[in-house]
């Protein structure tokens, strides 16, 4: 191993993995710096959760014609899409952050 190794090593021995879950470090994002995104994601997210919610209703319950269940299924698997597309993107976010934030503890010991 060199020298980055062992201290990066070293460094991760010293500073355990952070146990306050997933939950706490998601609502720990929506303060801070770049917060505005994360939380118009969030928005965006329970937009097309309700998109998906409403096509789904409406392609099993008021649909009868051929069209009408093409077109709510389209539109439900596209609010679907859209949704995990945002929900990774958010955990990116959170991600990064994690990953700055080791960083710039392995800077403070060295």
């Amino acid at each position: 191993m060199d020298n980055f190794d062992k201290e990066l090593d070293a460094a991760l021995r010293a500073d355990p993995i952070d146990e306050r879950g997933y939950y706490k470090e998601a609502f720990a994002s929506l303060r801070g710096e770049g917060a505005s995104l994360r939380i118009v994601a969030w928005v965006a997210i329970m937009l097309f959760a309700a998109g998906l919610i409403y096509c789904l209703i409406m392609l099993m319950f008021h649909a009868r014609e051929v069209e009408d269940l093409i077109r709510y299924g389209v539109w439900a698997i596209i609010f679907n899409q859209a949704q995990i597309a945002m929900k990774l993107w958010f955990n990116m976010q959170l991600n990064r952050r994690a990953l700055a934030r080791e960083i710039a503890m392995i800077k403070r010991t060295t």
